[in-house]
């Protein structure tokens, strides 16, 4: 019971919206960690090719179950820091359905990946948290962070399991493997 806790607090705690403007980053917003992670665990779940037959944030959220094995393609995007600098947690956002600022032209934000320009309700209704577990069934208590070049706006696919505490306001996805496209 404790570790389904734990798990939705951190899932409900990733997909939280903060509800950031362009201008509130002006008003001392703190800038994303930039420590580099050392993956300790999490390169497991490396993979070199794409897993077959992605689904976009949204289909996910609108199909998925608890229990069930499930592939997305996303971006690493969706709140101001959308890697967990202590455990192997991120965002994922659908990036057919809202924009990230580095995708309008003109637009300089510093933190495109926390789409400051984007509705909150299309945000919250667009993002997946992903997190990779142990062995022991825990959450890795390491960050993602440049684990094969992880960052924000990274392309990636993810395969996994649909968690326990996943709901379909708040999808939640065990990875078993993450491939990072490159650029």
């Amino acid at each position: 019971m404790k570790t389904n806790t734990i798990t939705t607090t951190l899932a409900l705690a990733a997909s939280a919206l903060i509800g950031v403007s362009c201008a509130d980053k002006d008003k001392g917003q703190p800038a994303p960690e930039t420590g580099g992670g050392s993956g300790a665990g999490a390169t497991s779940v490396l993979a070199d090719a794409a897993p077959e037959g992605a689904l976009t944030v949204v289909d996910a959220r609108s199909k998925a179950k608890p229990g069930e094995e499930i592939v997305l393609r996303g971006k690493v995007a969706g709140k101001m820091k959308p890697i967990s600098e202590s455990a192997a947690i991120l965002v994922l956002a659908d990036e057919t359905a809202i924009k990230s600022c580095d995708q309008i032209p003109g637009d300089e934000c510093e933190t495109p990946w926390d789409y400051c320009c984007e509705d909150p309700a299309a945000i919250a209704a667009s993002i997946a948290t992903i997190q990779v577990r142990g062995e022991d069934g825990k959450v890795l208590r390491t960050s993602l962070r440049d684990v094969g070049g992880l960052k924000e706006l990274s392309h990636l696919v993810v395969a996994g399991t649909v968690d326990a505490a996943s709901t379909a306001d708040a999808l939640i996805v065990n990875a078993s493997q993450i491939h990072v496209e490159k650029p």
